[in-house]
């Protein structure tokens, strides 16, 4: 049990440590999109990308899922061989049919008309990117499986130092939409061959070639993707349909400014996504082994861990929502401030439910679990249609706010029904007093100090620190859960701890007692 925790911590500082590169690499790119863009080429931009992940659920099949679990739940000489030949046929051929659909799709007269004849150009930009894309997640699931999330997470920072790279060099020659778009083609393609020839150190890639299927139960694992497929596109529903009908409703320059929202609002995913994908299949093996005990264990303390992350980012994010859009995005974007205030609360729920979500999708049955998404997806798009026409953006905003927040509790009550408690030590109570009590700081000090600058400079570490003692005082997380995670974490945390001595911790927090 303690080995599995862990590689559990091991493998979540991966991928964490990734999102963090990533991020910080967004953060650097974004603004420079915006203003090569502008907010109307902005707009177009991203209403490309969501319409690029649609395509992709159909393409990657259920794939990423699916290689990283059933690669982790067998080690038989040739079994990861033939997982990844299935998976990686299954995706050439789907990605070939979508590819030559989009290039005929392009230069029809139908895109012109309805989006204007400069998306002829994009969308034949945007086929290239599907294999590349297809490869890349491949190349990554697999290595995830067998626990390499060492390789696997910093291919993302390949892709995106060399974007961002590319990025730079457009905004100097000149460029708009079209040169984006052929710069993620380049940089997504040179991280997917780099991830094959990982791959090809762990599998024999002569087996892709091969009819055969060796020992894997084809049929079970096609129905696992189907599933996933199906998953993947109600979530991606929930991700993209308030962009996708804004667009089509608003316009351009108001989806720039909702989407400007979005990307603040989705940074306090990055911790809940690394757990999400770190979850799945390192807990997969407890599903064939019935270990409900344990999967309550891990999952409750995800949980708690998320809440009180994502609602000290989410506290941060609207202390400051104003000068961060405006520093960041430019004078013009202050219209995305209202957005994002309406989109914070939905985010912290979508945010919870991510760790809940992914230790359910790692046992096969996922009747349950596509019907309580489904209900939320559904409630998400009936929101937007009704909404968005009346209110624009901030009728998006609320829509998707309220279509984010019902994930929480349709997750917890599947996982209750799968036979797993998510809340069993949540310690609501404890975590709900941190927050509040975090909150004047964080909420205060901006209107106290009266300066932008000033305010983004000093609000996060304050904040952070308050919120870091307040939740040890509190007991929402106690001294010796941060000395088992230090131990297992991957830094060098020997000589970090005495930093903080026990007799600090122990001062701060109540006695640890949970073992």
């Amino acid at each position: 049990m303690a080995t599995m925790s862990r590689n559990i911590v091991r493998r979540f500082s991966a991928v964490f440590g990734s999102k963090v590169g990533v991020l910080a690499l967004t953060l650097v790119t974004t603004p420079i999109l915006v203003r090569l863009l502008g907010s109307g080429g902005y707009g177009d931009y991203s209403f490309l990308l969501s319409t690029l992940q649609w395509v992709l659920v159909f393409v990657y099949a259920g794939a990423f899922k699916g290689t990283r679990k059933f690669i982790a739940e067998d080690r038989s000489d040739d079994w990861a061989d033939h997982v990844f030949a299935f998976y990686f046929r299954l995706v050439f051929v789907l990605a070939a049919v979508v590819v030559t659909a989009v290039v005929l799709l392009s230069g029809t007269p139908h895109v012109a008309s309805f989006l204007g004849p400069e998306f002829a150009r994009y969308f034949a930009v945007l086929a290239l990117i599907v294999p590349a894309r297809a490869c890349l997640r491949l190349g990554r699931s697999a290595l995830m499986g067998f626990g390499l999330e060492s390789y696997s997470e910093p291919l993302q920072i390949v892709d995106r130092v060399l974007f961002a790279a590319m990025i730079v060099i457009v905004s100097v020659v000149g460029g708009g939409v079209t040169a984006a778009l052929t710069s993620r083609v380049i940089s997504t393609g040179i991280a997917a061959l780099i991830g094959l020839a990982l791959v090809s150190r762990r599998i024999d890639l002569s087996t892709l070639a091969s009819p055969s299927t060796g020992p894997v139960p084809a049929k079970r694992l096609a129905i696992y993707s189907g599933s996933t497929m199906a998953l993947s596109f109600l979530l991606l529903s929930l991700y993209h349909v308030d962009v996708i009908l804004l667009r089509l409703l608003v316009g351009s320059s108001a989806t720039g400014y909702y989407r400007a929202a979005l990307v603040i609002a989705e940074f306090l995913w990055f911790v809940p996504t690394a757990i999400q994908i770190t979850l799945l299949h390192s807990t997969s093996q407890l599903w064939v082994d019935d270990r409900y005990d344990r999967l309550t264990e891990i999952s409750t303390r995800a949980v708690r861990y998320t809440v009180l992350c994502t609602a000290l980012l989410a506290l941060g994010v609207a202390g400051l929502a104003e000068p961060v859009l405006t520093l960041y995005f430019g004078p013009a974007f202050d219209a995305a401030v209202v957005p994002l205030l309406l989109l914070l609360p939905g985010a912290v729920g979508f945010a919870v439910a991510r760790p809940v979500f992914a230790i359910s999708q790692g046992q096969e049955n996922l009747r349950l679990l596509i019907g309580v998404t489904a209900v939320a997806a559904l409630l998400n798009a009936a929101l937007n249609v009704i909404l968005i026409p009346a209110l624009g953006p901030s009728g998006a905003a609320i829509a998707t706010s309220i279509g984010y927040g019902s994930m929480f509790g349709l997750h917890v009550w599947n996982g209750r029904r799968l036979g797993f408690d998510p809340l069993a030590d949540v310690r609501a109570v404890r975590v709900a007093g941190t927050v509040l009590a975090a909150a004047v700081p964080i909420l205060g000090l901006p209107r106290l100090l009266e300066s932008d600058p000033l305010s983004l400079v000093v609000v996060p570490p304050v904040g952070a620190v308050a919120f870091a003692g307040l939740a040890l005082a509190t007991g929402a997380v106690r001294p010796g859960e941060i000395r088992r995670i230090a131990s297992a974490s991957p830094v060098p945390t020997t000589r970090l701890a005495t930093l903080c001595p026990d007799r600090i911790l122990d001062a701060i927090g109540p006695t640890d007692h949970d073992g």
